[in-house]
């Protein structure tokens, strides 16, 4: 009789456990996965209040209201308020890497035009849900000295790919060759700013359209940089000087 009772109370903890002896949690959920599915709502909620309210104005309380966790399950996984800021910022810049990598790979479309349809892509994506746009363009900035090094390090990630690509069409005879770094850098910059005005006045233009006139910026820059070559000297003749109606 005792062996039997053994077996039965083995028996009954070998259901409760779950497959292969995994304690099981609440909705017959593991520890960890239960971990994991609070985290994915905090940082819903984190994307939602800082991307609607501004990150300022959003405090842990609220986040954690917002996401149904507790304060206890909050600081399990986030040290405090810019920590989770952080997080947002990085799975954001993320799924915008992942699109810009999956355009400009895009084999059927000729170089240039790929990089155009690429910036038109990221400026939408940032647009097509202000809240995305708000977040990295504006309340990431001046949070804290390691906030503002991430920034820098995501304008850098984001311009060395833009470098690349127009070293690429320099070997194909697109651009002059040069040193590209820079006006990546500018590039990038451009875009944050025209991503901050269209959240911040009122352009008239919808998401689409400013993705498109950012395209057209591009496109713009590409034709001037093929006009241009680099210069040592502020005597240079601008070629500008030479067209019609320029006064002296």
């Amino acid at each position: 009789m005792v062996v039997k009772q053994d077996e039965a109370v083995k028996d009954t903890a070998s259901k409760s456990s779950g497959t292969g002896g995994r304690r099981r949690g609440y909705r017959g959920l593991s520890a960890e996965e239960l971990r994991k599915q609070r985290y994915q709502r905090l940082i819903s909620a984190g994307t939602e209040l800082f991307g609607e309210r501004g990150y300022a104005a959003t405090p842990i309380e609220a986040v954690c209201t917002h996401a149904k966790v507790s304060t206890r399950h909050f600081y399990e996984q986030f040290e405090g308020r810019e920590s989770i800021l952080h997080a947002v910022h990085a799975e954001l810049v993320t799924r915008m890497d992942d699109i810009v990598r999956t355009s400009l790979t895009e084999a059927r479309t000729p170089l240039t035009q790929r990089v155009a349809d690429t910036i038109e892509a990221a400026v939408f994506f940032l647009l097509e849900e202000p809240r995305r746009g708000r977040i990295l363009c504006i309340e990431a900035v001046g949070v804290s000295e390691v906030m503002e090094k991430k920034r820098r390090e995501t304008t850098h990630d984001l311009a060395e790919i833009i470098r690349r690509y127009a070293t690429m069409m320099a070997e194909n005879g697109v651009l002059p060759s040069r040193d590209y770094h820079l006006p990546s850098v500018a590039l990038v910059g451009m875009f944050n700013e025209l991503i901050a005005e269209w959240l911040t006045e009122d352009t008239g233009l919808s998401a689409m359209e400013m993705a498109r006139e950012a395209k057209i910026m591009f496109r713009a820059m590409i034709f001037g940089a093929q006009h241009y070559q680099p210069t040592d000297s502020a005597s240079d003749s601008d070629p500008l000087d030479n067209q019609p109606g320029k006064s002296a």
